[in-house]
């Protein structure tokens, strides 16, 4: 064998050695790291779902709205008959006029007997008679102004009107009914202030803390932050409820679907996970050897969260009989 063919054998013998050598076995948490997308169930509430009642006592008109239909507020739902309350509010009307025609008599009586009483031409029985007679009148006419006041009140409420923005639930009467005071009318939900109620596990809460999104998914997209977390834990469900805000526009009250968030943490892939002494953790670089780092929360063929600076170097390769301390 020449001295040429011996050089090639023994140039091709070490290059298995020079290609392991210079294979890359690390990788930073950065390169491996991800950030996987959490979901809660969760739903749209109004924080008004109101029923509307009678004040008065009187036969329903006209219903003037349907289930599921968008109101306006001030917007009339419903009529009631108001022949009792108008004339009511006419006799009150009546009663003012005669309370302030006696007023202004007993205000004559007084000034006259006032003057009378100056030049000494009436008594003092008399005049205190005449002051009582207007005081009482005056009363008279403040009483009657308020009943007028009532019943005009009692007109207004003939028609049933939408408190705020919103939609109709339900019709609770049927026109031609007689209702009562406290008869309820009309079920309606407020649509310009809704809250998103997500039910979520107790270790997920510090993570919608944290995350830089959050969005309610129902078809489309509607981004809301965290108002109030941490409620009592459902010892059935082991989960929690929180209240998040919507930041613009919003679903319809009522509305389900998935409270959707990416976790903060970085996790690292099951693959780079490896059992030792019967704990689960990564292998990483430390200054040239291998360290172990137990990952307590980890569980075995599912990814992990890692709680190391990004520009850890992780061990990648050659994990199957890898033992700490060893040199990389």
């Amino acid at each position: 064998m020449g001295f040429k063919q011996w050089s090639l054998i023994v140039l091709a013998s070490t290059l298995p050695m020079v290609a392991l050598a210079s294979e890359q076995v690390t990788k930073s948490l950065e390169e491996v790291a991800f950030y996987p997308q959490r979901a809660a169930s969760a739903t749209a509430l109004s924080l008004n779902n109101s029923v509307l009642s009678a004040q008065i006592q009187a036969q329903v008109e006209q219903i003037l709205v349907g289930v599921s239909q968008t109101v306006k507020q001030g917007e009339v739902l419903l009529k009631l008959d108001c022949t009792d309350a108008d004339l009511a509010l006419n006799v009150a009307k009546t009663n003012v006029d005669i309370a302030r025609s006696r007023l202004r008599l007993a205000q004559s009586q007084k000034e006259r007997n006032d003057r009378l009483l100056t030049s000494q031409l009436t008594s003092q029985e008399s005049a205190d008679t005449t002051d009582a007679e207007f005081i009482a009148r005056k009363g008279e006419l403040r009483q009657r102004e308020l009943e007028q006041t009532k019943a005009a009140i009692d007109v207004s409420r003939c028609n049933i009107k939408a408190p705020f923005d919103g939609i109709v639930t339900e019709r609770l009467v049927s026109e031609g009914q007689l209702a009562s005071v406290g008869t309820a009318l009309i079920s309606i939900s407020e649509t310009g202030r809704l809250e998103l109620s997500a039910q979520v596990k107790p270790n997920e809460v510090q993570q919608i803390q944290q995350a830089k999104e959050l969005y309610f998914d129902n078809l489309s997209q509607y981004p809301v932050k965290l108002l109030h977390g941490g409620g009592v834990v459902d010892s059935a469900t082991r989960t929690q409820e929180i209240r998040l805000q919507f930041l613009a526009a919003m679903p319809s009250p009522g509305s389900a679907g998935l409270l959707k968030w990416q976790d903060s943490r970085p996790h690292i892939d099951a693959k780079y996970i490896v059992e030792r002494q019967n704990k689960l953790g990564i292998f990483v670089d430390k200054n040239g050897f291998a360290d172990y780092v137990q990952l307590p929360n980890a569980v075995p063929g599912r990814p992990a969260a890692v709680r190391l600076p990004l520009a850890t170097p992780v061990v990648t390769k050659g994990l199957r009989t890898l033992q700490s301390g060893e040199p990389l």
